[in-house]
C-alpha cells in the first residue's frame, strides 16, 4: 500500500523484527473519513474498545505509540466549497470548543494508556489560506508536552520557494502580450533536470522524453515534476492533475492579476509547462504516493532520533506526568467527562464500532409516527459521502423523534450535532427533550421538559459538523429514558432556503 501507516509497519518489522518469529509489529489504523478532533473525542469509548479487540495479546492492551494526525479535517480545512479570510476568519465562533476537543482527546489517552508515546503528526493542504488543525494542536501539545511531526515545516517552505521562482519567471509567458496582465505559473521546458531522476520510466512531455522523477527549478521532490494521471483513482481521474497556478486560483491570494491556469483552454504557452508538484493528490488537499512516503520518513527520522538519542546517554525514557492546570478546560472533572460519554449514535459509521441514529416509531403518549416525511435519511453532498436526517420545507413543522434509553437515576447532558453552514439555505429548528427518568415500571411519567432554539447558519464561513449542548450540567434534563423531538421553524424572512441538518445524538453524564 502506498499510506504512511502500512509504510510505516513494513519498516518496523523489516528494522526491529522481534525475537518471537510468530509475532509482528502492527500499525492499526484507527482513521476514519472526514473525522475531526471533536468527533473523536466524543467516541472515545468506542475507540478504546476497537483497539482492544484488534491488539495483540502481546501489546498487554496498550498501544507503543500512539500517532495523532487529523489531516485537514480539523479546523478551516473541512470546507473545501469556498476560500476562507485567513486573515478574519480565524478564532470563529466554536474555536475555543475545539481546542477543548484537543485537550479532552490527549488528556483522556494519556490517562488511559499511561506507558504509550503520543505524539502529533500535523498535515497541511496545497491552499495555504486554509489553516488547519496545528493551529488547534499546538498549544496543547506544548501545555501537554506532547511532541509534534509537522510535514508542513519539512515541505512549505520549499513550496512557497517554488511558488517565488515561478512567480518571476511568468513574464516571459506574456508572448507578443497575449497573455499580458495574467499568470500562468508555467515553465520553459527546457528547465527539465532529468538528473533528478530516481528511476528509468520514461514519459513524453512536448515532445521531449522527461522520467515520471523528473523535476524542475528544484530537486524532486520539492520542484515542478509531470502530471502521473494514472495515479489518480478512477473515481477524479477525469478532472486531471491540478498544477501550482491552480492552487493559488483557489487560494484567492492573487488580486492583481488574472491566472490563466487550464492547458486545455491554451492557456499555457508553447514551449512551456505547468508546475505540478509531486506531493500534493490531486484534489489539493491529500497527499499523494509521495506524500505518504515523506510522511514515513518523517515519523521514522523522529523515532530513530529517539532512540539514538537514547543510546548516546542524551535521553531517559520517564513517564508521563499530568500538568498541574488545564489548558482551556475549567478543570480536570470537565475533561474526564468529556472524555466518557456513554451515548453516541450517528447517521454515518466514522470508527469501526457504531450505533446508528435512528427515530423511533411511536412518540410517548401518542399514536403518531415520531417522523414526518419532511425529514429524509440521504447524502446531499456532490460525493454522496455524508448523509444525515435532513428537512428542506420551507413551512417548518417537520419533527422527528429520537430516544435515549440509559441507566436511571442519574444525570445525563445531552447533545445533538448538526450541520452548520455560512450557507442562506440553512434554517432554525427547536429540540425538547422529555425525560421519562425510569421507564421499568412502565408508566413513563414526564419529569421535565428542556427546549432550546438552534440556528443552523453562522458567520463563520465554513461548513462543520456543529455538536450543540441541549441540556445542562446543574439542571437535570435527562435522568434515563428520554426523547428527543426536533422540529423545523418555518422560513426565516432573508434566507432562500430552510434545510436543517441532523448528524449525531450523544449524552454523558453531568459534571
Amino acid at each position: 500500500s502506498v499510506r504512511y501507516a502500512e509504510r510505516l509497519q513494513t519498516w518496523m518489522n523489516d528494522m526491529f523484527p522481534l525475537e518471537d518469529k510468530n509475532n509482528k509489529h502492527q500499525v492499526i489504523n484507527v482513521a476514519a473519513h472526514g473525522a475531526d478532533m471533536c468527533s473523536m473525542g466524543k467516541r472515545l469509548n468506542i475507540l478504546y474498545s476497537d483497539l482492544s479487540s484488534r491488539m495483540p495479546t502481546s501489546s498487554k492492551d496498550e498501544p507503543d505509540l500512539i500517532i495523532l494526525e487529523f489531516g485537514v479535517n480539523d479546523y478551516q480545512g473541512q470546507d473545501h466549497l469556498i476560500t476562507i479570510d485567513h486573515k478574519t476568519s480565524v478564532f470563529f465562533d466554536g474555536f475555543r470548543d475545539l481546542i477543548l476537543c484537543a485537550e479532552v482527546v490527549i488528556h483522556s489517552l494519556l490517562n488511559k494508556y499511561p506507558n504509550a508515546a503520543v505524539v502529533f503528526l500535523e498535515m497541511q493542504t496545497a491552499i495555504v489560506t486554509r489553516k488547519t488543525g496545528s493551529l488547534l494542536h499546538l498549544g496543547v501539545a506544548q501545555h501537554y508536552q506532547i511532541p509534534v511531526i509537522s510535514y508542513s515545516e519539512a515541505m512549505f517552505p520549499d513550496f512557497f520557494r517554488l511558488i517565488h521562482l515561478l512567480e518571476g519567471m511568468n513574464n516571459e509567458s506574456a508572448i507578443n502580450g497575449r497573455l499580458e496582465g495574467t499568470v500562468t505559473y508555467s515553465f520553459k521546458d527546457e528547465e527539465w533536470n532529468l538528473e533528478n531522476g530516481l528511476g528509468n520510466n520514461m514519459i513524453a512531455k512536448n515532445g521531449q522524453n522527461v522520467t515520471q522523477y523528473a523535476s524542475a527549478l528544484l530537486p524532486y521532490p520539492h520542484g515542478c515534476s509531470p502530471c502521473q494521471p494514472q495515479h489518480i483513482i478512477p473515481q477524479f481521474r477525469a478532472g486531471g492533475c491540478k498544477s501550482i497556478c491552480t492552487f493559488l486560483e483557489r487560494s484567492g491570494l492573487i488580486h492583481n492579476k488574472k491566472l490563466k491556469c487550464n492547458a486545455d483552454q491554451g492557456h499555457i504557452p508553447p514551449g512551456r509547462s505547468e508546475c505540478f508538484v509531486p506531493f500534493f493528490a490531486h484534489d489539493a488537499v491529500h497527499p499523494s504516493a509521495a506524500g505518504h512516503g515523506i510522511v514515513t520518513d518523517l515519523i521514522v527520522n523522529t523515532l530513530a532520533t529517539a532512540e539514538l538519542r537514547t543510546c548516546k546517554g542524551e535521553y531517559f525514557p520517564r513517564p508521563d506526568i499530568m500538568p498541574l492546570t488545564t489548558f482551556v478546560a475549567e478543570n480536570f472533572e470537565e475533561l474526564k467527562v468529556r472524555g466518557d460519554f456513554i451515548w453516541v449514535h450517528d447517521v454515518a459509521r466514522i470508527f469501526a464500532k457504531w450505533d446508528a441514529l435512528k427515530p423511533v416509531q411511536n412518540v410517548v403518549g401518542t399514536n403518531e409516527s415520531g417522523n414526518t416525511p419532511g425529514f429524509q435519511l440521504f447524502a446531499d453532498d456532490n460525493l454522496k459521502q455524508r448523509p444525515g436526517w435532513i428537512s428542506t420545507n420551507p413551512a417548518g413543522g417537520e419533527n422527528i423523534t429520537f430516544a435515549l434509553d440509559l441507566t436511571p437515576n442519574q444525570c445525563y447532558v445531552v447533545y445533538l450535532a448538526t450541520l452548520r453552514s455560512y450557507n442562506l439555505g440553512m434554517g432554525t429548528m427547536t429540540v425538547e427533550v422529555r425525560d421519562y427518568g425510569d421507564k421499568r415500571d412502565g408508566t413513563f411519567n414526564l419529569k421535565t421538559t428542556t427546549t432550546k432554539k438552534i440556528d443552523s447558519l453562522w458567520s463563520a464561513p465554513i461548513s462543520v459538523w456543529s455538536d450543540v449542548q441541549v441540556t445542562q450540567d446543574g439542571t437535570p434534563g435527562c435522568t434515563g429514558f428520554c426523547e428527543v423531538t426536533v422540529t423545523t421553524d418555518p422560513l426565516v424572512v432573508g434566507r432562500n432556503g430552510n434545510k436543517v441538518k441532523l448528524l449525531t445524538l450523544s449524552a454523558r453524564r453531568c459534571s
